[in-house]
């Protein structure tokens, strides 16, 4: 009965992608996910009673392909187009990411005469570097060691080396002035990673961008500040992608499965055979690919036998750490924005994202208090109020506030944490949100705080890492999550992985799941392994 030309192990936004592009190629497909729900991190989860909205709050990397060639709009997915995109805020003031690049450039004029010059000579040049080392984001990626081969300029040498070799620190530091500009760009490029920008590499994240627009993939110029939020916000929040990507997935006769754990992948001499249920129900497949964390695989769904034992060793032995606490907040009215400059139309700013990171120094010692096992002074967050674009997510006047908070230790230095240590980390949360939000303690009328260790056993989240590990040079490109795997195909013929595990990495973008439906509907149809994504266009299989 179970038997199916490809089975998904998965169900979050890739399984999603990878499922409906094979489905729309005309294979038989099921997708299996072991929770109650749909989308992982992106799907819908009740967090108070009655409301519902995702971990996620912003398809900032969402890949415009993937919603075009899937017709997700078809499916009920629309953004709302907010301007500004993020509010940032510092002691001196709030930074506004207008549409608008001059209002942009004099606000960072205003830290210091020249810094708009500075900041967009930096942003242009790793845009030329993404250009002249070709690297694509839809198609598997390059070997780390191959990228400086392709360079020849000795001004492209040098930025290559700070940013694949030297820390985001040093980088910014050569090319900004103003701690203000180099927050802006730390908070970016390291997101939720727990990364100090002093590492080296930790500069990699600056390079999504530039590789995207290299690749043609941003069709929105406004957006090449590296800002987030060119893409607009879904309405219905982020759950809104998944359920889009669900509909397409049963238009094309996708079958969803939640609920069913995946056991273990199935294996013969001839190579992959299919899976086996925590119940013992079999799904019989000449092709699966899997889009769980590479450590969740390899450990626990993959034996000795399947593949070279050192695959598993390496996948393995790669860090999966994270730090990642929930904060929502259901208030009975929003409170009003403090330190906003002049023109600012405050109702406008209160439905874009914000964002707390104050200086370089702070964000270095929020990172490096986690990995000691503390909480830093600061708390680095991101958050929106998801009620303001996406009204129906509560019944009456009531908002809610969703923020990630990074940086909360996964393994407390002094005991593990508890429901005390939870709500103590969440209400100082609330009390810098504060800071850019006067009255909110007031004004709070339920809550919700979720651990690293509540999320990470909610989702599955190895470690509390959103990204399926960490995103460094060494862990990107070619070796992510291993040499032989890092071209989604494996040396289990017919296994594939797709994946944030896999290049181009964590966020919610779609792309590692467009790509790996990509390379099965290459080997299928016996196409040359062209890195371009035509083979994605529907087609009835043989």
């Amino acid at each position: 009965m179970n038997r199916y030309d490809a089975v998904i192990v998965g169900g979050g936004h890739n399984g999603l992608v990878t499922a409906a592009y094979l489905g729309r190629a005309g294979l038989k497909v099921a997708l299996l996910e072991s929770r109650p729900g749909l989308g992982g991190p992106c799907g819908a989860y009740e967090f108070l009673p009655g409301r519902r909205l995702s971990f996620t709050n912003s398809p900032g990397s969402l890949n415009p392909a993937v919603v075009a060639e899937l017709e997700l709009a078809r499916h009920g997915l629309r953004f709302a187009r907010v301007d500004p995109t993020v509010v940032h805020r510092f002691d001196e003031g709030c930074f506004i990411g207008w549409r608008d690049p001059a209002r942009v450039d004099a606000q960072l004029d205003a830290f210091a005469p020249g810094e708009a010059a500075r900041y967009r000579g930096l942003i242009g040049g790793l845009e030329r570097l993404g250009a002249r080392l070709g690297v694509r984001l839809d198609a598997p990626p390059p070997g780390l060691s191959t990228l400086k081969k392709r360079l020849s300029d000795p001004a492209d040498l040098r930025l290559f080396d700070a940013v694949f070799e030297g820390g985001l620190t040093d980088l910014l530091d050569t090319h900004l002035r103003t701690d203000r500009a180099k927050a802006l760009l730390m908070l970016l490029a390291l997101n939720a990673q727990l990364v100090p920008p002093s590492a080296p590499g930790s500069a990699v994240g600056l390079m999504m961008r530039p590789f995207a627009l290299a690749a043609g993939a941003e069709p929105d110029g406004a957006a090449r500040l590296a800002l987030r939020g060119s893409t607009g916000l879904p309405v219905g929040s982020m759950s809104a992608i998944v359920d889009a990507l669900a509909g397409a997935c049963r238009a094309h006769g996708v079958e969803l499965r939640t609920g069913t754990p995946v056991a273990r992948v199935l294996h013969g001499p001839d190579g992959v055979r299919g899976v086996v249920t925590a119940t013992g129900e079999e799904f019989t497949a000449r092709r699966v690919i899997s889009t769980v964390n590479p450590h969740h695989l390899f450990r626990d769904l993959l034996d000795a036998e399947a593949m070279d034992p050192g695959i598993r060793t390496a996948v393995l032995g790669k860090p999966m750490r994270g730090s990642a606490f929930k904060v929502v907040l259901e208030v009975d009215a929003l409170p009003p924005y403090a330190g906003l400059p002049e023109g600012a139309d405050p109702g406008a700013v209160r439905a874009c994202q914000f964002r707390f990171g104050s200086s370089p120094r702070s964000i270095e010692a929020a990172i490096t208090a986690a990995l000691a096992g503390r909480a830093g002074d600061e708390i680095l967050m991101w958050g929106l109020t998801p009620t303001l674009t996406s009204p129906g997510l509560t019944p009456g006047g009531t908002h809610l506030i969703s923020v990630n908070a990074w940086h909360a230790p996964y393994h407390p230095h002094d005991g593990p944490w508890d429901a005390e240590r939870t709500e103590r980390f969440g209400r100082r949360c609330v009390e810098q949100l504060g800071l850019l939000m006067p009255g909110l303690a007031d004004r709070i009328v339920d809550h919700r705080f979720m651990n690293p260790v509540e999320m990470a056993a909610e989702l599955g989240l190895e470690g509390s890492n959103i990204t399926h590990g960490d995103m460094l040079p060494t862990d990107l490109f070619g070796t992510r999550p291993h040499p032989a795997l890092a071209a989604y195909r494996t040396p289990l013929a017919g296994f594939y992985t797709g994946g944030s595990g896999t290049w181009p990495g964590g966020y919610v973008t779609g792309t590692p799941g467009r790509n790996a439906a990509a390379a099965v509907l290459r080997d299928l149809h016996h196409t040359p392994a062209d890195p371009r994504p035509s083979v994605l266009e529907q087609r009835p299989h043989p």
